[in-house]
């Protein structure tokens, strides 16, 4: 069971890095071909489509998996039966909004394009669900090759169309062979037959478990977009593409670790969240690794983001050191926020996590202030690091207030981070101490490793030949020795 277990966990893992690296290097393809401007159109059509999607999605797939009965055919059919409903609206709603909102958004060659959007929810609502269903067993290895699937095949495409399109329109093109590509997969993977029935008590149970989902998207939508809703709002077309460039190309590393350390990390605090002394330690560990991996990774950003960008992407598309700087923080911040997040879930509190991106909405509020007061992309970077910290320091207090945990290695770390990055921002523009201060962290980091290493060796061994008494026994039982 621990080997299928493992395994199942590489599938996940292999899905999550191959779709969200050829993710990323569809769009540096589309990048290099379209220009910031047109990635700036490409961007708003995404942006429309992910909040579309997020705002409508019941996570009818999820209830399948965790309720007792979600084995039945029955309810895999009512759960695809709502699924293609959802669809249905989503193509609707995106036909009705077309010329609205390319009208609002003041380029009306958009209004095609917005409602040809409505075919890719369409088709997406016509998705077989047995792949998901199957994941009750840990078996992962259909959703991984349905996902792969799409995400290679559509990679690949990108190669011949953007031979003959040379615009924003290819997100549209993309997006509909993406969703076909993804559909068709599930059906052939699939071991039952599709079909569609409607039993209203599996329905009403999917409405109810839904609802919350569908306000918690809204807000995660407003945490991780918001930031580019307000460049769109407040700069040209060619700023919000630079902009989102250089978001993704932060966010997408961010999104892997926050992704395996909670597959990772998430078992180790839960298995100890009923012995205080051992959940404290380890919540000191985590808190001191996911800090030096949210340090090394900002500083990494900081000083060779434009570079990347440049190389990757092309020179057009560099921001000014401040934005990439400014960005490198708050995909660090998200790294290190995921500690209080991680700690509250280990205790079953969802409602951390939830009240910590209501909190993120500040900076989005902050961003939008000095967006439209035309500050420009620095300021909106900037404001998007203040929600950030207003949102781990609100989690971390949320953490003590609700579960009394005591958040001083969460303060710890992130004291830490703040004096690293402090003397990275000052050691830009300087080669030598940028070269030296890397190898000064490399260095750090394998030493406190060797440190903590040698720290939980000397406890285990000072464990081992102290005297039997009645408190060290119960230590032992307790720390499984």
């Amino acid at each position: 069971m621990a080997r299928w277990k493992a395994r199942s966990a590489v599938y996940v893992a292999a899905s999550q890095i191959g779709c969200e690296g050829l993710g990323l290097l569809r769009n540096i393809i589309l990048a290099r071909l379209l220009g910031p401007s047109e990635m700036g159109v490409f961007a708003t059509l995404a942006i429309t489509l992910s909040l579309l999607d997020m705002i409508s999605d019941l996570g009818p797939d999820r209830l399948l998996i965790q309720a007792e009965d979600g084995d039945l055919e029955e309810f895999q059919a009512t759960a695809q039966t709502l699924l293609a409903a959802r669809g249905l609206v989503c193509s609707l709603l995106l036909a009705a909004i077309a010329y609205p909102a390319a009208a609002l958004l003041g380029n009306p060659s958009l209004s095609w394009m917005i409602a040809a959007l409505g075919a890719v929810a369409g088709i997406r609502g016509l998705l077989h669900l047995d792949c998901k269903r199957i994941q009750r067993n840990h078996d992962f290895r259909s959703s991984m090759i349905v996902e792969l699937a799409s995400a290679g095949m559509t990679t690949a495409a990108v190669f011949l169309l953007m031979q003959h399109i040379h615009d924003a329109s290819a997100f549209v093109w993309i997006s509909l062979l993406q969703v076909v590509i993804l559909v068709i997969a599930s059906h052939l993977v699939a071991g039952r037959r599709y079909w569609l029935t409607y039993r209203p008590e599996i329905a009403g149970r999917l409405f109810r478990f839904g609802w919350p989902l569908a306000c918690n998207s809204l807000i995660m939508f407003g945490a991780l977009q918001g930031d580019r809703l307000v460049v769109l709002a407040s700069a040209t077309a060619a700023d919000l593409g630079r902009y989102a460039v250089a978001f993704q190309l932060t966010m997408v590393p961010t999104l892997l670790i926050s992704r395996i350390a909670s597959t990772v990390l998430l078992p180790v605090l839960a298995r100890s969240q009923n012995s205080p002394q051992k959940f404290a330690a380890r919540l000191d560990l985590i808190s001191a690794v996911l800090g030096l991996i949210a340090l090394t990774f900002t500083l990494a950003v900081m000083w060779t983001g434009n570079l990347a960008i440049g190389l990757l992407y092309g020179d057009v598309f560099q921001v000014t050191p401040a934005v990439i700087r400014w960005l490198a923080i708050m995909q660090g911040l998200r790294i290190l926020r995921a500690v209080p997040s991680l700690t509250a879930m280990a205790r079953a509190d969802s409602l951390n996590p939830l009240a910590s991106n209501v909190l993120r909405l500040t900076g989005i509020i902050a961003a939008a202030t000095v967006g439209l007061s035309g500050w420009g992309l620095e300021a909106i970077a900037a404001a998007g690091c203040g929600g950030e910290v207003v949102a781990l320091i609100g989690s971390a207090l949320l953490l003590q207030c609700r579960q009394g945990i005591n958040p001083a290695a969460i303060w710890k770390a992130s004291a830490l981070f703040a004096a690293g990055i402090s003397l990275g921002w000052l050691a830009m523009g300087n080669v030598f101490v940028v070269q030296a201060g890397a190898v000064g962290l490399a260095g750090a980091i394998v030493l406190l490793a060797i440190l903590r290493i040698l720290r939980i060796a000397r406890t285990s061994e000072i464990v081992r030949v102290s005297p039997a008494t009645p408190e060290l026994r119960a230590m032992l039982v307790d720390k499984g020795i």
